[in-house]
Order: structure tokens, then C-alpha cells, then sequence
């Protein structure tokens, strides 16, 4: 904290703001203030952080070089340039930042997991283990844990993901996000009763979980137990109605299901929200021709071309159409132009 009290006061006033998510409100307040305070580095080391919260990183930049000019050694500035660069995705700077911290300060543990997940961002998965090893030297925590697990299974090192990933369960039997991402690797496994466990596990901890509601949809599917599978994907739509994915999963759910009628009303509910998914165009097209409903299915597959002009499937689909309707002229039309884009 600051040795001016005015600035330690307002400084303590924006941590509680922070709190209370208001962050224009205090960015409100500091800049009202700036004249005051511009010597001190704190000042504009809070409006950056600020700013990064509101993901600014461009402004938070330009701060974090006042800020600079007034300290130039100072670790919480530093570890700050770290953060923005790495929101700002210039991994090779934030890692210079961070690394700057951890020579002058070992106790900032926080930045080897900063750091791990640098590296796992890059795909440097050697170095990603050591930083979140030197982490753990200092403090078990379940979502370095997780994240090691994470990188161990990239690695194909099945033993380490799991040693990982059922001690962080120790540490965080009810974390959403973890049971989740155990659930995943046993569906990886295609051990679903298992993930249907751990996914069942994260929805009654939070069941507002749309990731734990997805993931059991798919699951169900999985096992063809479609009856619960429709149940998991509606719950989804119910937390968010413009699910694009939850639409896309129940409408082939239901086709699978037999259900025709509500398969194609959940790809044009789909489509509505993304016009553009090229895979629910070629579902729904498919359904529409199966049901003789030539024109449909054309229109829909032509109203994807406007948002994937170089789609192959597309024009191979609708020359497949047109075939079927005995107009070969406009078949081999669409036949050329898919295999002139396979060509590339």
C-alpha cells in the first residue's frame, strides 16, 4: 500500500469496489484523481489492473509504461506487464515479465502457475510440469492439479494425469470445473458409466453447469440412452435458450431417435441462432431430402453457401439433390465446383 494516505485511502476504496464488481465505477474514481497522485506508480498500476479486468490490455499497456518510468524494478508491476502480455497473447514478453519476478522474489509463487500456463498455451509441456511442480514446492492447490493433469494427458501420461486429478479431487470434492474435466477423461477412456458419474456429480454441485449438463447429454448419447440424453441437452437450453450446440445435439439425438419432426425443428432453432454451421445445414438438408422435400433442402444448403462459399460438401450435396430430382445438368454443375474446392 502507499506511504501517501490519501492514496492508501483511495486505493482501499477501489479494492472494495472491486469486490463489488464495480470496475467503470472505480476506474471512475481514480482517473477523477490522477492530477493528484501522478507520482506514485500505485496509481497507475491499479488502472491497469483495472483495465485488464475489463479486457482492456491495450490501455492497461499504456499505464503499465507510466508506471515503469516512476519504478522501473517494481515486482507487482512487472508481474502486471506479465499479465497484460499474455492477454495481449505476446507470450514471449510475459514470460521475460514473469520470469524478472520469480529471480528477484521466489516467495510470488503464483507466477510459476502464470508461467505453466504460458507454457501449456504454447505447447511447451516440459517446461509447462516444471513451473507447476515449483508451484506445489510452496502450496498444493487443486487447480494447479488440475491443470498439471491436463498437460500430463497431452503427454500421454496416463499414471501422472490420474495421480493428479484424484488428489485434486481430495482437495476439491464438490469443484465443478475439476469433476467435469474427470468425467472427460473417462469419456475419452469410453468408460461411461464413470463419466456419467462424475458429470451427474458436477451438475448436482452446480446445477446451473451448462459444461456439466453438455458433457452428461453427450454421455447419454454415448450409451444411446436418448430419453436422458434429450432431458441433459434440454436442461442446457433451459440455462441458455441460444445454446447453438444444445440445439445441435438434441436435433441428432432425435434423429436418431426416429423423431424426424423434432429433429429438423431443432436444426432450423440451430440454424436460426448460427446460420453459418455448415454441419447442421448438411443434417438438416439430409432430413428434408429423406423426406422428398427436394426444395427445402436445396434452399437451406444454398443459404449455407453465403457463409461457406468454398464448402465442398455443400455443392456435392446439392448435386446429390438435383440428381435425385433427374436434373443432371445442374448435378454435374455443383459436382464440378465441390471438386474444383477439393482441389483446392
Amino acid at each position: 500500500m502507499s506511504k501517501n494516505p490519501q492514496l492508501a485511502e483511495l486505493l482501499h476504496m477501489i479494492e472494495d469496489l472491486i469486490i463489488e464488481n464495480s470496475i467503470q465505477e472505480a476506474i471512475d474514481r481514480i482517473e477523477e484523481r490522477m492530477s493528484e497522485f501522478e507520482e506514485y506508480y500505485e496509481i497507475f498500476n491499479s488502472l491497469s489492473e483495472l483495465y485488464l479486468m475489463m479486457d482492456n490490455p491495450h490501455t492497461s499497456l499504456n499505464y503499465l509504461q507510466k508506471a515503469l518510468e516512476l519504478a522501473p524494478e517494481n515486482l507487482d508491476t512487472l508481474e502486471l506487464m506479465g499479465d497484460t502480455y499474455f492477454a495481449l497473447m505476446n507470450y514471449e514478453v510475459a514470460e521475460i515479465s514473469w520470469k524478472k519476478v520469480t529471480e528477484a522474489d521466489s516467495k510470488r509463487f503464483n507466477i510459476w502457475f502464470k508461467l505453466g500456463e504460458l507454457y501449456y498455451q504454447t505447447g511447451e509441456y516440459v517446461k509447462a510440469t516444471q513451473s507447476l511442480m515449483n508451484y506445489l514446492d510452496y502450496e498444493e492447490d487443486a487447480l494447479v492439479l488440475s491443470l498439471l493433469a491436463s498437460i500430463y494427458q497431452k503427454m500421454g501420461n496416463e499414471i501422472e494425469c490420474w495421480n493428479k486429478l484424484m488428489r485434486a479431487e481430495e482437495l476439491a470434492p464438490t469443484n465443478v470445473k475439476l469433476l467435469v474435466q474427470i468425467g472427460e477423461v473417462y469419456f475419452d477412456l469410453d468408460n461411461f458409466d464413470r463419466a456419467e458419474e462424475y458429470f451427474r456429480k458436477a451438475s448436482v454441485a452446480n446445477p446451473s453447469s451448462i459444461p456439466a449438463w453438455f458433457q452428461l447429454g453427450k454421455t447419454y448419447e454415448a450409451k444411446q440412452d436418448f430419453a436422458h440424453a434429450i432431458q441433459a441437452f434440454g436442461k442446457v437450453l433451459e440455462i441458455d435458450p441460444d445454446n447453438v450446440l444444445g440445439y445441435y445435439y438434441l436435433a441428432k439425438i432425435y434423429a436418431a431417435d426416429a423423431n424426424i419432426a423434432e429433429s429438423i425443428t431443432n436444426y432450423e432453432e440451430c440454424l436460426k441462432r448460427d446460420p453459418s454451421f455448415e454441419d447442421a445445414s448438411l443434417s438438416l438438408a439430409s432430413l428434408y431430402w429423406a423426406s422428398k422435400d427436394y426444395d427445402r433442402a436445396v434452399t437451406f444448403l444454398q443459404q449455407s453457401l453465403r457463409y461457406n462459399p468454398e464448402s465442398s460438401k455443400l455443392f456435392q450435396m446439392i448435386g446429390d439433390i438435383y440428381e435425385d430430382l433427374g436434373d443432371m445438368e445442374k448435378a454435374l454443375s455443383s459436382w464440378e465446383r465441390a471438386s474444383k474446392l477439393e482441389e483446392g
